[in-house]
């Protein structure tokens, strides 16, 4: 396929920032006279970058760390060295890097805990070992065609099909790797992928690393329009698509001797159209779906075998098939969604599990109007191997909003069966001139399990530079009969201190008031201070205790078998110095509805658990690790341990941000599309928050 060179390069360019002036003012015209239109506090003017008009749109940061951490009676001190580019070209794409190199890596060893309220516990073993990572990202490189193609090579997740994320609550795990892989795509029509690598897990208690594990892993996938307009919401589109993975020498349960070889293999057929019922398309938001006489099905085949990687292996042989199909469609009653599932035990995606040893069905309606919204779901469900795990969940949402001011919602949630369990949740949100307030009370019965909490969060109405957030909540549990109460608290804020320094600071808690109550905390608090010249002083201190008590909301079994183990990390404190170099240079290429030589920011944000799904970040809410989130479909970052992501150096104007659902743990994703704009001011830092969610 013969290259072509690209007219021009899209995404962020780093220049200096000029301005043209317009015509002259005509003799005739009025003296213009200044008025103030804001009077808040506004945001101090960092130094300028050094900046230089030759070469390729580039920008680059370093940043050197000292940190000294106590884990448990273990106290080390390490050094690490931070590298984060970016470089723009006119017929190669874009390329960014990111690279944390840390020296005299920390070893930790625990167990993980899955399960939730009225779900069975299971306890494994885990390893942390915050090592380094490095990545490298080409986006973008066009071809004859209408072809694009994007390359990867590092600490990265295995590619996939855009279907392998479909419009269900089963998808495939995005397995880590430490290696490369490689997408074709035609935007819109046929896109192919490849992977190989070694596995591994991203950790870190203080900060981002990657360890490698025991396994290498190899994909290759696929996926192509069949019929139908390229057009998204086109009416009777049909796309096909195939992913296949083998997986050697892996150990699922950190037994020695019961490494093992699998292969997998997971085959979609997707089709949008008009419902049997409807005559036209009528209005609506998102895909085809989720408009009035739309309908999106989208069937899914998974295959998977697995054999001892050698003679002296104790691990079985075993063979598994899981099949489910989804649907959604919206009427002019209610948007709703359906599916059917049957998962053979053993069921395996490469080295992770996919929901195994479980049949059933599930339906879900949402009404919503102006002023209220309501919803309802039910499944049924059965074990495939006649173990006693038959169940019946559902559930019952409801909001509405009196004013302005004011709304009322309440969620009520109940399974029967083995793990039988009732939960339900009562929150009023009020906004005045003291901000916004969300008092919540939470209840949930289960299995020699009773919780009840009850608290508020309240967003503090502050500058416009600075944010304020709180939390605080008691607890009352009784577990096999033991008797516990405990407060929760948090407090989340940022907020300028002078000399152009910024403090950044998120704390999360609990402490136990009577009876054998677990003490929980995990703290974050960030100094940024530039000195100028693009230099800058960074000081952080972290803090990790104990385990933060698992959400009391009852789940249903779809669900409960999607949920990632929690980790039971021993106690940990960091205290960090860094200085930080950054640095933009080259001649811009004008972008669309741009011009050459633009002005830059900065843009940053964290993505985080959206537990009480209210599309805000709440002190009692923490971040997403090792996400990735792509600026304008070109350029790459990944959270680190606290959910935070930064791009440096971003050219002024309105930009695409998108976060990569492949990276978030299950069965949490990304509320409506995960794609958002975003505005970037001259000298200026943007700020843009994804919120992760779980399905009710």
């Amino acid at each position: 396929m013969r290259h072509r060179l690209a007219g021009s390069a899209l995404g962020v360019c780093w220049a200096g920032a000029t301005l043209a002036a317009g015509s002259a003012w005509s003799q005739t015209s009025p003296a213009y006279v200044d008025r103030v239109l804001d009077d808040s506090p506004q945001a101090e003017t960092p130094q300028e970058l050094q900046e230089s008009a030759t070469g390729w749109p580039r920008g680059w940061s370093i940043e050197a760390q000292s940190t000294e951490q106590r884990n448990g009676p273990q106290n080390t001190r390490s050094q690490s060295l931070l590298f984060s580019g970016y470089l723009d070209t006119p017929a190669y794409g874009s390329f960014s890097a990111n690279v944390n190199l840390n020296r005299n890596p920390v070893s930790v060893s625990g167990i993980g805990l899955i399960g939730s309220t009225g779900t069975p516990y299971a306890i494994v073993p885990y390893s942390l070992r915050s090592g380094s990572t490095w990545r490298i990202d080409q986006r973008g490189m066009p071809f004859d065609g209408g072809w694009f193609g994007s390359n990867a090579i590092g600490n990265i997740n295995m590619a996939s099909t855009p279907l392998a994320r479909g419009v269900g609550r089963v998808f495939l795990p995005s397995a880590p790797i430490e290696g490369a892989s490689a997408t074709l795509e035609q935007p819109g029509r046929t896109s192919l992928n490849a992977s190989a690598g070694r596995l591994g897990y991203f950790d870190g208690i203080s900060f981002q690393g990657f360890s490698t594990g025991q396994g290498t892993a190899a994909s290759v996938g696929g996926q192509t329009q069949l019929s139908g307009d390229p057009s998204p919401l086109a009416l009777g589109r049909m796309d096909a698509a195939v992913q296949m993975l083998e997986a050697r020498n892996v150990n699922t349960n950190g037994v020695p001797g019961f490494a093992r070889d699998t292969r997998s293999v997971w085959t979609a057929l997707s089709w949008q159209g008009l419902a049997p019922w409807a005559d036209t398309l009528g209005t609506g938001f998102g895909g085809v779906g989720e408009k009035i006489g739309g309908l999106r099905i989208q069937a899914n085949v998974a295959h998977s075998a697995g054999r001892p990687s050698d003679a002296y292996s104790l691990a079985p042989r075993d063979a598994a098939t899981g099949a489910w199909v989804d649907a959604t469609w919206r009427t002019e009653l209610m948007q709703q969604t359906a599916s059917v599932f049957h998962f053979d035990p053993s069921l395996r995606w490469g080295g992770d599990n996919l929901p195994n040893d479980l049949r059933g069905a599930s339906w879900r309606g949402d009404i919503s109007a102006r002023q209220w919204q309501l919803g309802t779901q039910v499944e049924v469900s059965d074990s495939v191997s006649g173990a006693p795990r038959r169940s019946v969940y559902g559930s019952l949402f409801g909001r509405y909003r009196f004013d302005s001011r004011d709304s009322l919602s309440g969620t009520l949630a109940a399974r029967t069966g083995t793990y039988a369990a009732q939960s339900a949740q009562l929150t009023w949100e009020h906004r005045s001139d003291w901000g916004y307030t969300q008092w919540r009370t939470d209840a949930a019965h289960g299995v020699d399990l009773r919780v009840l909490r009850t608290g508020v969060d309240h967003s503090w109405k502050v500058s416009e530079t600075q944010a304020l957030s709180t939390s605080l909540a008691l607890e009352r549990s009784d577990q096999s009969g033991v008797e516990a109460r405990s407060v929760h608290w948090g407090v989340l804020g940022t907020s300028p201190i002078g000399a152009g320094a910024r403090l950044d600071l998120s704390v999360r808690g609990s402490n136990g008031i009577s009876g054998n109550a677990a003490r929980f905390l995990s703290a974050n608090a960030r100094l940024s201070w530039p000195l100028g010249l693009g230099w800058s002083f960074i000081a952080q201190y972290t803090a990790a205790r104990g385990q933060e008590t698992l959400n009391p909301a009852v789940v249903s079994a779809l669900t409960a078998s999607t949920l990632p183990p929690v980790l039971q990390v021993p106690s940990s404190r960091t205290f960090m110095l860094a200085l930080r170099y950054e640095d933009r240079a080259g001649v811009a290429t004008a972008p669309i509805g741009g011009a050459p030589g633009s002005g830059a920011g900065r843009l940053e944000g964290h993505v985080y658990f959206d537990e009480d799904r209210n599309d805000r970040r709440d002190a009692s809410e923490g971040g997403v690790r090792g996400v990735t989130v792509l600026l304008d479909g070109r350029y790459v970052a990944r959270t680190d341990a606290q959910g935070f992501y930064s791009f440096t150096s971003v050219a002024a104007g309105a930009h695409e941000l998108e976060l990569q659902q492949d990276g978030l743990p299950l069965p949490w994703s990304s509320p409506g599309s995960p794609s958002r704009r975003v505005v970037v001011s001259v000298r200026d830092t943007s700020v843009a928050d994804f919120p992760v969610q779980k399905e009710r």
